[in-house]
């Protein structure tokens, strides 16, 4: 049967969009519909969507028969035994986490990362002082398959597993429009809107019964999500300008508190919601299929996974993030810059100047790592090597341009979507030497966007203003990456131990 969450349509089929009711998320607000749409089954139209369900059930399902396979031995389990149902998660997890980028085309399952849905609707939501209403489209997801494995347990007593995930940056771009208010005050927008989380961390506890000997279904299941940073943007919030820029520097101020005080009502239906779905899609699997190796990816590419090197990057990372704050680099200023213009005007050459100060960059805080990392020995040292990476810098000027006694004040926002920097940790273990930073260099920096608005008539000195916005850029972001943030990473190497150096 279909659970309150589902009979409310939480989750619902729709032409080409998923559809998500904030009744089950927040709080119950719509009343129950008929018994025939109580009955109606939880559903996802979207491609992206179906698929990461059916991989992801799928490969519940063989974590779980890890442990549930074991419950009928006419033996107890000894502790090297349990240590096999841990690997074998691990190597399932491992396998699903490589076939994302690529898909599986046995199962008509396509790539994943990113993952991509064309329509995300939410109906107006009315709790408490607000009441506004959501809809996002060409949403992109990216790094849902950098995740780690931080533990991934089998109880056979209880016929459960325990998985611990750690993803290091998710990240989510879109087209959004939202309406409504909070209180007396309006709250609407619609463009462009990114957000990223950092240290991602999803705790996933979930029991089984096997039906008939054929079915496995979800008894029980508890989702946990923490992360120690979230960043938003929206442009166009409140019609954009300076009255935008202060409502996206409090959604980034007080993103982490309002999940905070919401996921204690928030995750129960999430997980509820979940369970319906995992478990609908369980139902179309026989276990004697996935016994039988239907799932070609948990049998010829079974192997343990060494992750100690992502951990450790993982850890310098979560060290470094807070030492940035400290030392005032993000945001971080952008000095003063002015540009020279002319234009003939009968004959005659005609200058101007504009001015573009209290520049600021927001985002090196959210470093993290961008792959996944190698570790070796050259000798008696233990090498790691990495990429790391930081996205979706932004930032913006205040404008003053002036031009034949006509002076006009523009506003310019900036972003860097993508930076990436290679870096080699090294330590001697024959001499107990200190872990080093032996090699840090930039290796990719993208194109700085530049957007500038109230230029009005001297919208012709856009290209020049706009050059000199990007060099100007560029320059501090560079020094800031190669030389206080590298330096800052030096000093967290001894507070971190190297895989393998104690």
């Amino acid at each position: 049967p279909a659970s309150a969450c589902q009979a409310e349509g939480a989750v619902v089929r729709g032409a080409g969009r998923l559809t998500v009711d904030p009744c089950g998320l927040i709080s119950r607000l719509t009343k129950r519909r008929e018994s025939d749409q109580r009955s109606a089954s939880i559903g996802l139209s979207s491609v992206g969507e179906t698929s990461m369900l059916k991989l992801l059930s799928l490969a519940v399902a063989c974590c779980l028969l890890a442990a549930v396979s074991c419950r009928t031995a006419e033996t107890p389990l000894s502790d090297p035994d349990l240590d096999t149902i841990s690997i074998y998660i691990k190597a399932t997890l491992e396998n699903l986490r490589q076939a994302m980028p690529h898909g599986i085309p046995e199962l008509m399952i396509p790539p994943l990362e990113p993952l991509s849905l064309p329509v995300i609707d939410i109906p107006r939501i009315k709790e408490g002082v607000a009441d506004v209403k959501l809809n996002m489209r060409n949403f992109v997801m990216n790094g849902l398959s950098s995740f780690v494995v931080r533990d991934a347990k089998g109880h056979t007593g209880s016929m459960s597993i325990e998985l611990d995930l750690f993803f290091p940056q998710v990240a989510a771009r879109a087209d959004y429009n939202l309406d409504g208010k909070i209180l007396i005050f309006p709250l609407y927008g619609s463009g462009p809107a990114a957000i990223q989380i950092n240290d991602l961390s999803i705790r996933f506890v979930a029991s089984v019964s096997i039906e008939d000997f054929t079915r496995v279904q979800l008894n029980n299941l508890q989702v946990d999500l923490t992360f120690s940073q979230v960043q938003m943007y929206l442009e166009g919030i409140v019609g954009g300008g300076n009255l935008g820029s202060v409502v996206n520097t409090l959604l980034n101020a007080m993103g982490k508190l309002i999940y905070d005080r919401l996921k204690g009502n928030l995750l129960p239906e999430v997980n509820r919601i979940l369970r319906t779905v995992i478990n609908n899609e369980l139902a179309k699997v026989d276990l004697r299929d996935i016994l039988g190796g239907m799932l070609p990816y948990s049998s010829n590419r079974l192997r343990p996974v060494d992750e100690s090197a992502n951990n450790y990057v993982d850890r310098l990372m979560a060290n470094l993030r807070p030492l940035i704050h400290a030392n005032n680099l993000d945001p971080i200023s952008i000095p003063e810059q002015r540009v020279s213009f002319s234009k003939k005007i009968l004959l005659v050459t005609v200058w101007g100047s504009a001015r573009m100060y209290n520049g600021l960059a927001y985002g090196l805080s959210t470093i993290h790592r961008a792959g996944n990392c190698n570790i070796g020995a050259q000798g008696t040292n233990v090498v790691v090597g990495c990429v790391i990476g930081i996205d979706n810098i932004r930032g913006s000027f205040d404008s003053r341009a002036e031009f034949m006694g006509i002076g006009v004040n523009a506003g310019i926002s900036f972003l860097v979507s993508r930076i990436r920097v290679v870096f080699r940790v090294s330590a001697d273990v024959a001499a107990g030497s200190s872990p080093r930073l032996d090699h840090f260099a930039i290796s990719e920096v993208s194109p700085v966007a530049v957007s500038i608005s109230g230029l009005g008539p001297l919208d012709w000195i856009l290209t020049p203003v706009a050059n000199v916005v990007v060099n100007a850029v560029q320059h501090q972001i560079v020094a800031a990456i190669e030389s206080p943030i590298r330096h800052e990473l030096s000093k967290v190497l001894g507070s971190v131990s190297i895989p393998g150096f104690p």
